[in-house]
């Protein structure tokens, strides 16, 4: 039942942008609240708040919902061809009705206030069906939505918080290596004490060696001159 249903919901990506919503009209089905035989038909029923949507989208499903009824047309008169000719009239009144139905009569002389009864709980049972059917349909659309934007923020959040991670440990290691450096430069600045020591035995050993050296030879050098000079060959 009604062909172009499916297509409400099921879109290309490609979305129209979104537009300001604008006043919603009354395109109400009349309801039939099974009035007995030959009773006043009741005042055309109080349309409850409609949602906040736009008059294009309005248009579009009620559109869909008039082709569906169109398409499930039954052969001959029925409530079908009553029912268009009461909503014709904008505001049916009780002379409306008894004219349609007189006029029914002389189109079908098989037309009965109990046969456009059953035909009208045909019409309103095929409604409800393809308005489950929406539902339906829009909710798994919507969940669907929600599930790709959940998706999508899960993502996000979690490379969020891993960059935030990240930059905290980054943080870390450059206090580590600040700290590092600072040691470091303490160190640097006292070096030369630190070694002093070293270099004091270290440099002192080098004088007494150049020292041990001289006097060394110095003595060596005076007895050889000794021989030289006291010893003849």
């Amino acid at each position: 039942m009604f062909k172009d249903f499916k297509s409400l919901f099921v879109k290309t990506d490609e979305e129209e942008p979104e537009k300001a919503p604008a006043p919603v009209q009354d395109y109400s089905f009349p309801v039939n609240n099974s009035t007995p035989p030959n009773a006043v038909p009741p005042s055309p029923p109080v349309t409850p708040a409609q949602p906040s949507v736009t008059d294009p989208v309005i248009m579009e499903v009620l559109k869909t919902y008039e082709s569906g009824l169109d398409s499930i047309n039954m052969p001959g008169y029925d409530f079908y061809e009553f029912y268009q000719t009461i909503t014709v009239a904008g505001s049916p009144t009780e002379q409306s009705y008894q004219m349609a139905y007189q006029m029914a009569k002389i189109v079908d002389k098989n037309v009965t206030v109990e046969k456009l009864m059953h035909d009208a709980e045909f019409y309103i049972s095929k409604i409800n069906e393809v308005h489950s059917q929406y539902a339906n349909q829009g909710q798994a659309r919507l969940n669907s939505v929600n599930d790709k934007k959940n998706a999508e923020r899960t993502n996000l959040s979690t490379e969020i918080d891993q960059a935030s991670a990240r930059i905290n440990q980054l943080r870390e290691e450059m206090q580590k290596l600040e700290a590092d450096i600072a040691t470091k430069r303490s160190v640097l600045s006292k070096i030369d004490e630190s070694y002093y020591a070293q270099e004091k035995t270290v440099k002192e050993k080098l004088s007494a060696n150049d020292y041990a050296h001289k006097t060394s030879i110095d003595k060596l050098n005076f007895v050889k001159e000794g021989i030289l000079k006291f010893i003849k060959a």
